[in-house]
């Protein structure tokens, strides 16, 4: 655990303002999957419910995606400056 905070404390600051514009993209998706979920829950259409669990597990796939990725960028990149 402690290694992921001191990554995200030294983490580059074009691939943090990349990683937070990420992070908003996919907490609107899903917030907007959770209101078709919802949505669901009053109308009882089986496809409102098919498509806000795929928008939700999508999204939350992303999510962790964007922060493995921006965390091996950052490693790749200190690793490089580090070799020459």
């Amino acid at each position: 655990m402690k290694f992921f905070l001191l990554n995200f404390k030294n983490i580059n600051t074009s691939i943090l303002k990349v990683l937070v514009v990420g992070l908003k993209i996919c907490f609107i998706l899903l917030l907007f999957s959770t209101f078709i979920l919802s949505l669901y829950h009053s109308v009882h259409n089986i496809n409102l419910f098919y498509i806000g669990i795929s928008l939700f597990k999508t999204s939350l796939f992303y999510i962790v995606f964007l922060i493995i990725c921006s965390i091996g960028i950052d490693t790749i990149k200190k690793d490089n400056i580090n070799s020459n």
